[in-house]
């Protein structure tokens, strides 16, 4: 419930069971789809308008549909119910739920929608059908709690034009009671890459009660257009760097409301009952694991349309890009199943020794590497660089790569004379193909700079991590997670040689990278904050 309009009926104070019942009606998603659609596209048909723009009636917003700003002008939901008597008050004008008659049309609600009034009219319409279709239920036997349908909104304009303001105790207990009635949130997530429902702080605050009541269920979809737009981009360099955005999105402090005292007395609330910490951490896991559900069920689906053990490139690449997301997002098991996939695929085609089975299994080389398997990680690594060699020759780019991952694993075992030799020949390569100023040589360097600082020598490792900067700042942005990278590694050595004062400098620029990037309850942002604790105590 976007409250942008004073979206209850104030006559919902004190009611009778039927009248509890009348409030608790839902509109079905067929009559939605179908009947409603109808009404909007006849005020609103598709038309071009200037500069040969096509609009469709599905793009019509809700506050556009009914603009509770036009006091004197029904929009099509006032229109509707502007000449039946409220079953609720016996008052000439009632919210358009309460206008419709029929099973297929109306009756007790079974889920309640959590969106904005921002939203269109055909995405609210695509995300109830697909709920449908995805599980299976009639859409004439769906019915739908949308506050733009099923409030009296003829009440909420009364209050409008006297100026009153349907207190927030009363709201807050009539949503309550709506929540745990229905059983049911439908959140709604759009636009994939900023979803305006988390930039609201009643969304926000519905999506959290439901989660946190006993017994009722929360879903989260997006429209299909923003689900295929999500899933072509997973092979988009960026697309990472966009989906850590969404799942760090959530700041309640952030959130906007359409009257200050709503968004005053929610803050109030979720300060003195969770936290900030707690409730956006809360949020901002549900929308994590709606993700992953979302990228492992596109996953599932790719492999369901071959056919069994058959090879299929695009679901071997679909799986592979999958499995960077997981690994970046530390879902070391998700990231084995998908890289796994893949590697089976290619083997059973190919053969074990074949080129095509290196990436799979460097891939899973860097995912046992995240989880503490360094044997194991260094045994996928010998058999990626034997493949690699025996195709490419000893000094391939991409054999560079697995010298580099090796040198980690072997200074995360601090067998540091193994790590500098394969570190060594990687940066032979990287020199040679690349030249010394390519920030892909830079990498090398600072793999190298981090066995340095793990053998103690901090001034060695400084002077490595330095070498690095202006190439990196060049390739990727002053601001770039990168760089922040790099800070966060000078300010250990700094540290470490007891400049506190210099190594805070350092770690706070480190952090506020972070934090615009990755949000504040990214686990490096989390890590960052915690040095800089640890280094205030020393200063």
């Amino acid at each position: 419930m976007q409250r942008k309009h004073i979206d209850i009926d104030p006559h919902t104070s004190a009611k009778s069971d039927k009248d509890a019942d009348l409030d608790l009606l839902g509109i079905s998603v067929n009559h939605i789809a179908n009947d409603f659609m109808d009404e909007v596209r006849t005020k609103f048909p598709d038309s071009a308008e200037e500069w040969s723009f096509f609009r469709r009636a599905e793009d019509t917003k809700i506050y556009q549909i009914e603009d509770l700003n036009k006091l004197d002008e029904n929009g099509i939901i006032r229109e509707k119910g502007k000449d039946t008597t409220c079953p609720i008050d016996g008052r000439q004008g009632a919210a358009y739920v309460h206008t419709l008659q029929g099973d297929e049309h109306v009756g007790p609600s079974s889920i309640m929608l959590s969106y904005t009034w921002e939203y269109t009219i055909g995405d609210i319409i695509d995300v109830l059908t697909n709920y449908c279709t995805n599980n299976n239920l009639n859409p004439k036997e769906v019915y739908v709690w949308i506050c733009c349908l099923c409030v009296n909104q003829h009440r909420v304009i009364e209050k409008r034009r006297n100026g009153g303001v349907v207190p927030f105790k009363e709201l807050e207990s009539v949503f309550f009671k709506r929540v745990t009635s229905i059983g049911h949130v439908l959140a709604m997530m759009a636009p994939w890459t900023k979803p305006e429902y988390l930039f609201r702080v009643w969304c926000i605050f519905e999506l959290f009660t439901a989660s946190q009541t006993d017994g009722c269920k929360v879903t989260i979809e997006m429209p299909s257009k923003e689900r295929e737009d999500f899933l072509d981009g997973v092979s988009d360099e960026n697309h990472i760097d966009n989906l850590f955005g969404v799942l760090s999105a959530t700041n309640v402090e952030n959130a906007e409301a359409s009257y200050e005292s709503d968004r005053t007395d929610i803050l109030h609330i979720v300060k003195t009952n969770t936290g900030y910490e707690e409730f956006n951490v809360t949020i901002n896991t549900l929308i994590r694991k709606w993700v992953l559900r979302l990228i492992e069920d596109a996953a599932h689906l790719k492999l369901e349309g071959v056919a069994d053990g058959e090879y299929d490139e695009d679901c071997v690449d679909f799986h592979s890009r999958v499995g960077v997301i997981f690994l970046e997002l530390g879902e070391y098991n998700l990231a084995i199943d998908m890289y796994n996939v893949a590697l089976e695929m290619v083997e059973k085609e190919f053969g074990c020794d074949h080129d095509k089975m290196y990436y799979p299994l460097a891939s899973i080389a860097g995912v046992l590497t995240g989880q503490g398997k360094y044997e194991e990680a260094l045994n996928n690594h010998a058999k990626a660089l034997t493949i690699v060699e025996n195709k490419w020759g000893s000094d391939d780019e991409r054999l560079a790569l697995i010298l580099y991952n090796m040198g980690d694993v072997y200074r995360m075992q601090d067998e540091y004379d193994k790590a500098i030799d394969v570190l060594n020949r990687a940066l032979a390569i990287k020199k040679e193909k690349l030249g010394q100023d390519h920030w892909k040589t830079a990498v090398i360097l600072v793999g190298i700079a981090n066995v340095l600082l793990g053998q103690g020598k901090n001034e060695e490792a400084k002077e490595k991590y330095q070498q690095v900067i202006p190439i990196w700042e060049k390739e990727f942005g002053s601001d770039s997670v990168e760089m922040a990278t790099m800070m966060g590694n000078i300010a250990i050595t700094l540290y470490n040689q007891g400049k506190y004062k210099d190594a805070m400098e350092k770690y706070n620029r480190c952090l506020a990278i972070y934090e615009k990037v990755y949000g504040i309850y990214h686990a490096e942002t989390i890590r960052t904050r915690n040095n800089i604790e640890i280094l205030k105590n020393k200063i």
